[in-house]
């Protein structure tokens, strides 16, 4: 895929945060490889669809270590495509596709992985650079002010995996506030190196992009 400058995630009015692990076989199999041809090109396709880009997190600074070791931003053009984008029956055959060749390396994953979850920004920094790395800082409660933040979100709603047995039987998506299995209600990235620990979170983490469309 041809990097477009002007694909940026923060020019997203909504995020989807999508947080996963992969069997130990994936990494020596080509995983991040895979990604970089076949995945972040093909959700850069779907309509709807501004910003798709996939990170792996390096270490955890702060709090527990999370059950999930990647995560994806998928930010959307407009607030209106949300129901659309998720619903894509190209992407529903493409996510199961992913499940049978990757899954998440145990039989019954934990709720926090069998959702999906939307953000809403509520800082964005004058400007942003795109280093390849960033560091992930999120916590429950109030969102803080965090002006060295490049870009802060809201855990506004969750989204329940439809293509997987979360979504079977039950609302597409609920309030974060009725049940929230990613357990953060906010979220916050600085790009670069520098140190970046909000006193209010309770995860702090660095992570390595791995592909992205405004980038190479």
């Amino acid at each position: 895929m041809i990097p477009e400058p002007d694909r940026k995630l923060e020019n997203c009015p909504l995020v989807i945060f999508i947080a996963y692990t992969v069997p130990a076989r994936a990494e020596p199999e080509g995983y991040s490889d895979w990604l970089r041809r076949v995945d972040m090109p093909f959700f850069n396709a779907i309509p709807g669809t501004h910003h798709y880009a996939n990170w792996r997190l390096r270490d955890v600074q702060k709090g527990a270590v999370p059950v999930w070791d990647y995560f994806d931003f998928q930010g959307l053009e407009t607030e209106e495509d949300l129901e659309r984008v998720w619903f894509n029956p190209d992407l529903d055959t493409f996510r199961k596709e992913w499940l049978r060749l990757w899954g998440y390396g145990r039989e019954d994953a934990p709720p926090v992985l069998r959702h999906s979850y939307v953000l809403r920004p509520v800082f964005r920094a004058d400007t942003i650079p795109s280093d390849p790395v960033l560091t992930l800082a999120a916590g429950t409660g109030p969102t803080p002010s965090l002006g060295d933040a490049d870009l802060v979100w809201r855990v506004e709603s969750i989204l329940h995996k439809h293509f997987g047995v979360s979504g079977r039987g039950g609302p597409w998506k609920t309030s974060s506030e009725d049940a929230n299995p990613l357990g953060l209600d906010w979220l916050a990235i600085r790009h670069g190196t520098k140190p970046f620990e909000p006193p209010d979170a309770t995860l702090v983490t660095r992570a390595d992009l791995i592909a992205a469309p405004d980038r190479t």
